[in-house]
């Protein structure tokens, strides 16, 4: 790792865990602590800051990238940002693989989203509070007022950040402290009387989205109660909740929950599906290893003792991700059949894992199972998880011209994404196109924020020369503008 991202990650990680606070301060009392942001850093410089700290994130084993999953926090966590005052930021919503109740904000709207909390929540309401208090930290800019606060402090401060972060590569760190995203909390003590007139004001923020977004209001004060519950609980030893380490919960932050929730009167939010069937995925793809996976399939039986329409539905999809995961593909296609039948066909998450199911399941089901995939995808045109699918299933069947076809045709927010290029990438070489493999392989880097790597791949498509005029003066073009974009980043970091 070069020192600018070292740096770059260093920085994430003290803002992540001791934010400021923010301009709303007239209602609830809160504290003035100035005009969001100041001149300390520009929503821009933000937002780069943040691009280039997602390069180390992304390559951190417990970052999860799993489709379904990012799917459906963009979706609920824009549900939220719509509701609120930060619409013109752009937001990303990702799930760390952590077994931990924890969630935090990084520089320029990347939000992360522990495994752990989604699995404890026992409502989309709590989940959806947490997520619009992150959004909170985003809208008010918290990170960019931090930096302002902490003035001359500042280089000690992360000096003693990146200490701890090389220790951690080092080994010397124990299995929480190893990850470099877990770092966030490491200087969460030193801030608390700063940190938590940020908290409240997220808190009020957050609230009044979530409110707007139609949630239950009772949400926010819930999620405070089961988290005062087991800091009680566990009061003095490690295992209290990661959340309170960064967040920390005072008996104001807890009486303003309740007392909004109670002035904002009890609405009724119905679960959706998705939230059913996402916390049972994620709580099987909180582990790696076998025995995780059979400990959540046990977790799934014996909740479908009492369990009910979404959560029955979303136990039985449980099992079939289990079973997935260890290799079953009977039971897999049997409990997914079941999921499906019981939520009439209609779930695009279930019915992907479906047509993933039958067309695995043998070498006479894979037109089977890729016209499922086909079919799911025709039903939600703008679905990115399904359009993937259905790309990855033709790449995997080896029908590269219609792979190629069929990724032409899509929309762009599926083309911004790495998996496009690399299915891309994987087809042009397959079919002997040189260029244009090493053009989508490039493209690929520069969406991961790894621009030398694109470079490089647009250097050899160049050298190439096997596209036709229009794709080689697009490889010129892209060329010229990467290394502009590097040249500028050089001259401006020395």
């Amino acid at each position: 790792m070069t020192l600018k991202p070292l740096l770059s990650l260093c920085l994430s990680c003290l803002l992540a865990a001791a934010p400021a606070a923010g301009t709303y301060a007239q209602n609830y009392n809160l504290p003035n602590l100035g005009a969001a942001g100041g001149s300390a850093l520009s929503p821009m410089q933000e937002r780069q800051l943040g691009e280039e700290i997602m390069v180390e994130v992304r390559s951190d084993p417990t970052y999860l990238n799993d489709p379904e999953t990012i799917d459906y926090l963009m979706r609920l966590g824009y549900k939220l940002v719509s509701a609120g005052p930060g619409s013109s930021y752009s937001f990303f919503f990702f799930p760390i693989r952590d077994p931990s109740i924890n969630a935090f904000a990084l520089p320029g709207g990347f939000i992360a989203v522990h495994t752990g909390l989604v699995t404890a929540a026992s409502s989309e309401s709590e989940l959806a509070s947490v997520l619009s208090h992150e959004i909170g930290h985003v809208t008010q800019r918290h990170i960019a007022r931090m930096i302002e606060n902490q003035k001359g402090n500042w280089a000690a401060t992360l000096g003693s950040l990146l200490v701890a972060i090389l220790a951690a590569r080092a080994g010397s760190a124990d299995g929480a402290a190893a990850s470099v995203i877990g770092t966030q909390a490491a200087l969460a003590q030193n801030y608390l009387s700063f940190s938590r007139d940020a908290e409240r004001e997220a808190d009020r923020v957050g609230f009044n989205s979530l409110v707007r977004a139609g949630f239950d209001p009772k949400g926010m004060e819930n999620f405070f109660e089961r988290l005062d519950f087991n800091n009680r609980a566990y009061e003095g030893s490690r295992a209290a909740p990661a959340y309170l380490r960064t967040h920390p919960l005072t008996i104001d932050r807890m009486s303003e929950a309740q007392n909004r929730s109670r002035m904002a009167g009890k609405r009724n939010h119905k679960d959706s599906l998705d939230f059913f069937l996402i916390r049972a995925r994620l709580r099987v793809l909180q582990s790696n290893r076998y025995q995780g996976w059979s400990d959540a399939a046990d977790y799934f039986r014996n909740e479908l003792k009492t369990a009910t329409g979404y959560q029955a539905i979303g136990a039985h999809y449980g099992l079939a991700v289990a079973a997935q995961r260890m290799k079953n593909k009977a039971e897999a296609l049997k409990q997914i059949e079941i999921a499906q039948k019981m939520a009439g066909g209609n779930s695009a998450i279930i019915n992907k894992l479906h047509s993933n199911l039958v067309f695995e399941s043998s070498p006479e089901n894979r037109s089977r199972g890729l016209q499922l995939a086909k079919s799911a995808q025709q039903k939600s045109p703008l679905s990115t998880m399904l359009v993937l699918n259905y790309g990855d299933l033709l790449l995997r069947d080896k029908k590269y011209n219609d792979l190629l076809n069929f990724l032409r045709r899509q929309h762009a927010l599926s083309k911004s994404t790495v998996e496009y290029q690399s299915f891309l990438g994987q087809a042009y070489e397959a079919l002997g196109k040189v260029s244009q493999s090493h053009q989508a392989i490039g493209e690929m880097y520069a969406l991961q924020g790894q621009r030398v790597a694109a470079i490089q791949q647009l250097s050899l498509a160049q050298k190439a020369n096997d596209g036709d005029f229009y794709t080689m003066s697009e490889i010129d073009a892209r060329l010229r503008e990467l290394r502009r974009d590097e040249d500028f980043d050089r001259k401006h970091s020395n």
